[in-house]
């Protein structure tokens, strides 16, 4: 007969319960019930766990508060049961760091986090210690170039420091950060995680060329007594320079490699770097202290204004109206009104109950609900709280009623309301506000507002809007530059879609110049600067350096509206440098059908299916 442990945890009703996620341990070895316990916590999948104070008291002083205060128990025990928000496997993982019994890690990464964050909330130090030792001794390593954005992101949910600032470290392996990649690659990292480490690989970028730049004038020509090994041009000057702009480079084996191949590559051509040659391995040694302590100093200051944010966190805040204050209309009291509706911000809308249901299914069905008692009511009228603030709903209420429709000022508050008609199954009143934002010209920014029009559109769920704003997007540039503050609007997979939709609609434009070789474009073909290609030179330029090199995420995506101008400006210099009478004949006998053909092909092969449904939101809730 097995002989029980101090820790030892029960199922509560399992046929009713989903399975437990894996961790390292068989589930049917823990069902047992230690008879000395005093205490059963409850993890949020209704895992019980039997435990003695002594060891949670000992441990965490917080848990044993918890206990203390813990108004239930257990019926057949009469043991006072805690209910706690960790799952089981990760109570169960945090409870082997504090009973004499092998400590066992779960088998996901993001389970080992909320095991860190428990042990943090709950100030265990020992154990937390504890844990992540055990953490640092895994192969492969916990935190690794794989890992590291994955890391990074968790250690922001659940504000763990120590783990953000070695995850932000591992990931300058990718500096400089590209949106173009790190949108396809980490989709589900929250907009305002990925603004707040790409202000800490500017922070270091920024550190390391001021203070390299320094070492490099200052102190290095000392610590190599004079050798000319720093000069402008030399390796060790190549080696610091390339750290500005990608610090992953820092690394000593990568260092010997940078004084070795120029030293190897000039003895070959009959020369030599004497300086180089001349380094002692005690003069190397002493730079690469030296260089490795600047290093340090550079990222751990940057490192010190990295921000945890925590789960949910849009520090970006609310769009501005240029109303400093909603100010109530005649919306806001309507006659002979049988309901009130109270808004978040807890401004009372006097209407009728009529109206809404024949505008909602959402309150036709909760108006045939039994309704509230007359506690929750005002004059005899029943209150409806609604999430909706008081701008947003005298918006509604407006174009439910037979009178000039008031539209919001802003475009997060068109949204809003947008967001608002969904919500209450409204279709009939969404579709009109939009046929009125339309006339009105509303919602169509410019700039970096463009982007975050898509994201709010995009977490409201507004595919209409979102597919609009998404197209504006392509005249600006996609840059962690550029979008600043904005990017903390992103949530979810946001933009991973938006990054695909750019990358789509870039191939599309490049497909679309290669049309400029075939029929019906290809009227050049007897142009007097064709030699050996069988495209005249300037056309090929004009698509490779013209065109496509304006394309990507640095720059705007290419307008079908400057297609003109630059095969106007190619052509000419073409015919003055050639005297090209062929190419100056075909422009003026068909250069007009030709530009008008192309730019429409340039508009269709722009105006790709964003394929923004239902399904991109199915991952994300």
């Amino acid at each position: 007969m097995q002989t029980p442990t101090p820790f030892m945890s029960k199922v509560i009703t399992p046929e009713t319960l989903p399975s437990l996620s894996v961790v390292s341990f068989d589930a049917d070895k823990l069902l047992f019930n230690f008879p000395e316990s005093d205490t059963i916590l409850r993890s949020c999948d209704f895992y019980e766990f039997s435990v003695l104070n002594f060891y949670i008291f000992h441990s965490s002083p917080i848990l044993g508060e918890h206990i203390l205060a813990s108004p239930n128990t257990d019926v057949a025990t009469s043991l006072p049961i805690v209910q706690l928000p960790e799952t089981g496997s990760v109570l169960f993982s945090l409870l082997s760091y504090i009973f004499p019994v092998p400590p066992i890690l779960p088998s996901t990464l993001e389970q080992t986090m909320q095991l860190l964050s428990a042990a943090q909330k709950y100030n265990m130090d020992v154990a937390l210690i504890h844990i992540r030792n055990h953490v640092a001794l895994q192969e492969p390593q916990f935190i690794r170039e794989e890992t590291a954005f994955l890391v990074y992101s968790l250690s922001q949910k659940y504000e763990l420091r120590q783990e953000a600032l070695q995850a932000a470290r591992s990931t300058l392996n990718f500096s400089p950060l590209i949106i173009e990649d790190i949108g396809y690659k980490h989709d589900m990292m929250p907009g305002a995680f990925l603004h707040e480490l790409w202000k800490y690989h500017d922070r270091v970028r920024r550190n390391l060329t001021s203070d390299l730049e320094e070492f490099k004038t200052s102190r290095a020509p000392y610590i190599l007594n004079g050798l000319q090994c720093t000069a402008s041009g030399s390796p060790v000057d190549n080696y610091i320079t390339s750290l500005k702009k990608t610090p992953a480079l820092f690394d000593l084996t990568k260092f010997h490699m940078s004084l070795a191949n120029p030293v190897q590559g000039q003895s070959r051509k009959g020369h030599s770097c004497t300086a180089c040659e001349d380094m002692s391995s005690k003069e190397i040694r002493a730079f690469w202290v030296a260089l490795t302590a600047v290093v340090h100093d550079s990222m751990t200051r940057a490192e010190s204004d990295l921000l945890l944010l925590g789960e949910g966190t849009n520090f970006e805040g609310p769009e501005k109206s240029s109303n400093q204050s909603w100010s109530p209309t005649k919306y806001i009291d309507m006659p002979n009104a049988d309901v009130i509706l109270l808004s978040s911000d807890l401004a009372r809308f006097r209407v009728h109950r009529s109206v809404l249901v024949a505008s909602s299914p959402f309150f036709s069905d909760m108006f045939s609900l039994p309704q509230p008692s007359k506690n929750e009511a005002v004059d005899g009228l029943p209150i409806v709280h609604l999430p909706e603030d008081a701008e947003v709903l005298d918006s509604l209420i407006s174009v439910l009623y037979p009178v000039d429709p008031l539209i919001p000022d802003s475009d997060e508050k068109i949204l809003c309301l947008l967001s608002a008609c969904q919500k209450y199954d409204m279709v009939a009143i969404q579709s009109r506000i939009r046929a009125e934002v339309s006339r009105r010209g509303l919602l169509s920014p410019t700039g970096a507002k463009a982007f975050r029009l898509y994201a709010i559109a995009y977490r409201e769920r507004l595919v209409p809007e979102m597919e609009a704003a998404a197209r504006l997007t392509l005249d600006y540039p996609m840059m962690f530059e550029y979008l600043g503050e904005v990017l903390r609007s992103f949530e979810g997979p946001a933009l991973r879609n938006l990054t695909h939709f750019r990358q789509s609609s870039k191939l599309s434009l490049i497909s679309c110049f290669s049309l400029l070789y075939d029929v019906p474009f290809n009227i050049w073909v007897d142009c007097l600067s064709i030699r050996k290609d069988v495209h005249p030179p300037w056309l090929n330029d004009l698509v490779r350096s013209k065109l496509l090199g304006s394309n990507g995420f640095a720059r705007p995506l290419f307008k079908p509206s400057s297609f003109r101008g630059r095969y106007l400006e190619a052509l000419q210099a073409h015919v003055r440098k050639e005297d090209c009478s062929y190419c100056m004949k075909t422009h003026i006998l068909k250069g007009e059908d030709f530009c008008v053909e192309f730019e429409s092909e340039l508009a269709q092969a722009r105006n790709i299916q964003c394929c923004f449904d239902e399904s991109y939101f199915q991952d994300w809730t």
